[in-house]
């Protein structure tokens, strides 16, 4: 390897599978826990509503319900952008390091 072209074309494949990987992961539990999340913020809302119609809690009650729910999607949200930036510092740190590497390989 006596080019800086023939450093990166060796890094490329597992610079892609990193990516491909972490990106993966992401992509699938974003989506499982935002729909899990979206459910039970959809059933515990229709629960809530019939409970009112019914006439066993006032609209001071749903209120209070609503934002407790608002709250918590919140701090599932702020729990999400955390987890996203792990993934993110995890990549970027894994493709330092097998660049390093290979450099390094390459340099000795």
């Amino acid at each position: 390897m006596s080019t800086l072209s023939d450093l990166i074309e060796t890094t490329g494949d597992e610079a892609k599978e990193l990516i491909k990987a972490n990106l993966l992961e992401l992509i699938q539990g974003a989506k499982s826990e935002a729909e899990t999340i979206a459910k039970e913020t959809g059933d515990k809302i229709e629960k809530w509503l019939v409970l009112k119609v019914k006439g066993e809690i006032d609209s001071d009650e749903l209120e209070a319900l609503l934002n407790a729910r608002r709250r918590t999607v919140r701090q599932f949200l702020n729990s999400q952008e955390i987890a996203a930036r792990a993934r993110l510092e995890k990549v970027t740190i894994g493709l330092i390091d097998l660049v390093l590497n290979k450099a390094l390989d390459a340099i000795l």
